[in-house]
């Protein structure tokens, strides 16, 4: 059963902290080196004086980054920089963007849920509800957000979960609060608008907890963070507020959810050949050549649109290939002990009959890829300048460069009710829901 209530969060007081979009962020792990002073110049309120206050050389195990947070978050409190809500509310958080030119608007809201393991398996009669998860996460240490979280014990970043309402009954409730006036407006750098309304009528916030209880959540973007308070709850058993997390909810059917592509970079193998690995594509792609990206991706797109599993590929030789899996079978043999929905998704193709079998890149080295570089694959998102600057990267030091279509929503869903794991990064939801709107202290 999923439970979820509504939370009287910490806000922003817009007349001591000043204009708001000097004071919110994106995720911690996307603000990385200058960008970490960068928000931190906006305002001695801006949140990353709290989600990614810098270690000093001073630093020691009473007095440190993670103490400096917490010391900022209970000045901010004490001088009414943030302030409490009177009420118990669910939050709608809508985002207005554009991808391609074409507008578009997700919305979902926020509140918190009550925590509990990922589920493994579907009971034996009934509705099934839980916590699912995606995608392999990538090793990485949770000790500096659990940290964070023993020292100031708040929530402060969004996990950002997608659940089943294919009869969108919860938006519509959504919706009517979306008619009036938000209490947070916003736009960010990349001209996203954020906007939150406050749903605090009683009436709606209980229909919200009855309707979700009979539903499951799929952690869209956030693993580490589910997993980081589920290890928090387990070290304070004592305390009620740490058995919950505070969470962002967009259903799976908004019109506005949607996932890009993240490309792979192949780098660093010590024995690499772009015509053995060309020769060894041909045995089971169609492979189309052509002399430039545009011509390329209109042709993933075609493939993309007929269902097809197709790739595009550089290595450096002068031209773009569309990769084009002529006989799906293969992959039967090849993860035969996973279930067909997962057989067929391109990134479980791409990791497993292209990097591993032909590039000798298994599990242990896909590891050690990260999105900052490193390792033997880096992942690219797919936005702005990256397909251009992944191009520059194998004419430079790079091998080569593989080009995604995007996972569908549905085969998210599909693979997760057969509680298994998409390989990593195999989603990319945009945007990425920001912190500081909402702020939930474990009192």
């Amino acid at each position: 059963m999923v439970r979820v209530k509504p939370f009287k969060a910490y806000r922003f007081n817009k007349a001591k902290a000043g204009d708001l979009s000097r004071l919110v962020t994106p995720p911690y792990d996307i603000i990385k080196g200058d960008m970490v002073d960068k928000f931190q110049s906006l305002s001695k309120y801006n949140m990353a004086w709290i989600i990614k206050n810098k270690p000093e050389a001073k630093d020691t195990p009473t007095s440190n980054q993670y103490t400096r947070a917490r010391d900022h978050l209970n000045k901010w409190i004490n001088d009414e920089i943030l302030i409490h809500d009177e009420k118990e509310s669910f939050y709608v958080y809508g985002q207005d963007f554009e991808i391609d030119g074409r507008k578009m608007l997700r919305f979902g809201f926020i509140g918190l849920i009550e925590l509990e393991e990922f589920a493994t398996s579907a009971p034996r009669s009934g509705i099934f509800s839980g916590v699912l998860q995606h995608e392999e996460t990538l090793p990485k240490d949770i000790e500096d957000r659990l940290n964070l979280c023993r020292s100031a014990m708040a929530n402060f970043g969004q996990i950002f979960v997608i659940y089943p309402d294919h009869e969108r009954v919860i938006d519509t409730i959504l919706e009517r609060y979306m008619e009036h006036e938000p209490i947070s407006d916003i736009v960010d750098g990349d001209r996203v608008r954020h906007r939150i309304w406050r749903i605090d009528n009683e009436s709606d916030t209980r229909k919200i907890v009855e309707l979700m209880e009979s539903k499951y959540i799929i952690i869209a973007d956030g693993h580490h963070r589910y997993k980081t308070a589920l290890a928090l709850m387990k070290e304070h058993p004592e305390l009620e507020s740490a058995k919950y997390r505070m969470l962002t909810f967009v259903n799976i059917s908004n019109p506005g959810l949607a996932v890009l592509p993240t490309h792979r970079l192949v780098q660093n193998l010590e024995v690499f050949s772009k015509e053995k690995l060309l020769e060894e594509i041909n045995k089971y792609f169609d492979i189309e050549i052509f002399g430039t990206t545009e011509e390329m991706f209109e042709l993933m797109n075609k493939k993309f649109q007929s269902g097809d599993h197709s790739f595009g590929l550089f290595v450096n030789d002068g031209n773009f290939y569309v990769l084009t899996l002529n006989d799906l079978s293969i992959m039967n043999s090849l993860l035969s002990e996973k279930s067909k929905e997962l057989r067929s998704l391109d990134v479980a193709i791409l990791h497993t009959l292209i990097l591993d079998k032909m590039l000798g890149i298994d599990k242990h080295k896909l590891e050690q890829g990260t999105m900052k570089g490193g390792g033997f694959v880096t992942y690219i998102k797919g936005i702005g300048d990256a397909v251009e600057e992944s191009i520059k990267s194998v004419q430079k030091d790079g091998q080569a460069v593989f080009f995604m279509n995007p996972t569908r929503v549905s085969e998210v869903e599909a693979v997760s009710k057969n509680f298994e794991c998409m390989p990593q990064k195999s989603t990319f939801f945009q945007p990425k829901v920001w912190t500081g709107f909402t702020i939930n202290k474990l009192e």
